[in-house]
């Protein structure tokens, strides 16, 4: 059976120099279809020679169904960061109000009973999915599920009036910014 977590080796030493440190985020969209081919492409690198870091922070997102976490390397040492509630993990709900603003969180799930057809959850059940694949997942959110011209899952938000891939509702975005 398949495991859904993934595992990091550092396989050299973290260097650092006098430059400022980059964040990078390795595994983000890389289960997209757009960058499906730069995800063969680190595959093989990877397999040839080993993955050096120079001068950077290595970040891991959990993007969670229900709750999502960031974790950092500080002092050689990993840390689950926490978020503005001063809490580890953050509820993977975004929502987008009648003026277009978007709140993710905690403060999201708090007004989904007021604004149901504009606050996303569960959207990873939805990643990477063709509208046929996801009919009962569909049925189980209030807010719209609609298929695109090639039969990808988007989602509708009535709020600013566009259809939205799941991976795009911007619940990474907010986690990222957690650390950067």
């Amino acid at each position: 059976m398949a495991s859904s977590s993934s595992t990091a080796q550092i396989i050299t030493p973290l260097t650092t120099s006098s430059q400022p440190s980059k964040t990078v985020f390795f595994g983000k969209g890389l289960t997209n279809s757009i960058s499906f081919s730069h995800k063969k492409t680190f595959i093989n690198l990877s397999k040839t020679r080993p993955l050096r870091v120079v001068a950077e922070k290595v970040v891991g997102i959990d993007l969670g169904t229900t709750n999502s976490a960031v974790g950092a390397m500080e002092g050689g040492k990993p840390v689950i960061v926490t978020n503005a509630e001063g809490q580890r993990t953050t509820p993977s709900v975004v929502a987008y109000t009648k003026t277009g603003d978007r709140l993710v969180g905690q403060i999201a799930k708090r007004q989904a009973v007021v604004n149901p057809e504009n606050t996303f959850f569960s959207v990873k059940r939805f990643i990477g999915r063709k509208m046929s694949e996801v009919d009962e997942e569909s049925k189980q959110v209030s807010y719209n599920v609609v298929r695109d011209e090639n039969g990808n899952v988007k989602l509708d938000c009535p709020a600013i009036g566009k259809h939205l891939f799941s991976w795009a509702v911007g619940l990474i975005e907010n986690l990222e910014k957690l650390v950067s």
